[in-house]
């Protein structure tokens, strides 16, 4: 099985986190009581605020329109909330993997202004250069099939906090040399989509099948492996922006019940600070086999403080797949 090339730009992301700081708030909301009654305190509401709407995606390729609507369905099953179609983000994404096309050897985020086909540097210059106004991030495989493309992404734990995000729009790209880009972004900070406080999101879960054929190549590699490539299929554990997600203990058994050898990474261990302190990944430490089976992981920690245990099913496939569960 040949590595698949995966690449992730980061460097907007960490910029917004900088200058807009976390998310909801934890102080109490206090109601006014009644008279000769004593003072009611009661905890502030950190309801989600999620896009329930699944709208498909409008596209005249195929590949792209799979890339869009099986990742509303990998969310819509995560819990994440589904994102709305974005005509500048589509012709930002499509715009890069044709200048990639146009000039081999250019396999990154960054487009060079004398190069054929630019049109912007970095992916939230290409994203305004066709209208965007707020925040873009993007994504990019190196996958033939945009159902390999979207599974071999979403099992890498850097592009899956990327796909699972709290963005609220999407754009999707793709030429047929085997370059794949998916382009997400928000117009504002009050724009992301917020899980509820005591939210637990995890994907792989709720009996979602996968498919793991492309799995275990990363760039950059998960700092967490010193290193190591040809790791496995890799989970993700997300709770609301500006919460901390703390792991106590995280494992991940087979259909037989064998534990399989993983490593956490979370906000406090990830050296390159790409994740937040509301992210945690459990990464295999070896492929696993490319086979039809299931898995189950549970996770104990503490979701800004309160404890909690999780347990997720999930299914692997074969062939060509839409996510269902």
């Amino acid at each position: 099985m040949k590595n698949i090339k995966i690449t992730l730009a980061m460097a907007a992301t960490a910029a917004m986190l900088a200058a807009c700081g976390g998310g909801g708030s934890d102080t109490p909301a206090v109601v006014t009581p009644a008279p000769d009654t004593p003072a009611v305190v009661t905890p502030a509401v950190t309801a989600d605020t999620l896009n329930r709407t699944n709208t498909p995606g409008v596209y005249a390729d195929n590949e792209r329109k799979y890339m869009f609507d099986s990742l509303n369905q990998v969310r819509g099953i995560t819990g994440v909330g589904f994102l709305k179609q974005n005509e500048a983000l589509d012709k930002a994404a499509q715009a890069h993997v044709e200048y990639i096309k146009m000039n081999p050897g250019e396999w990154s985020h960054t487009e060079k202004p004398d190069y054929a086909g630019f049109t912007g540097e970095t992916p939230a210059d290409r994203a305004r250069h066709f209208g965007y106004a707020g925040y873009a991030g993007e994504s990019l495989s190196g996958s033939i099939t945009a159902m390999g493309a979207i599974n071999g992404l979403l099992g890498v734990p850097y592009h899956a906090r990327h796909l699972l995000g709290d963005d609220s729009d999407l754009g999707t790209g793709r030429v047929s040399s085997g370059a794949h880009t998916v382009v997400t972004g928000t117009n504002s900070w009050n724009s992301l989509q917020k899980l509820a406080g005591d939210q637990i999101a995890m994907y792989p879960c709720n009996n979602i099948q996968v498919n793991v054929q492309d799995q275990g190549n990363e760039r950059p590699n998960p700092v967490v492996l010193n290193g190591k490539k040809d790791f496995g299929y890799s989970s993700m554990a997300i709770v609301r922006r500006g919460q901390t997600l703390v792991v106590d203990a995280w494992e991940l058994r087979d259909a037989a019940g064998n534990l399989v050898p993983t490593v956490v990474m979370t906000g406090a261990n990830d050296t390159l600070k790409y994740f937040s302190n509301h992210e945690a990944a459990l990464i295999p430490l070896n492929a696993l086999p490319r086979t039809v089976t299931t898995y189950t992981s549970v996770l104990n920690g503490k979701n800004n403080g309160v404890p909690f245990e999780k347990t997720c099913t999930w299914r692997t496939v074969a062939g060509e797949t839409v996510p269902s569960n």
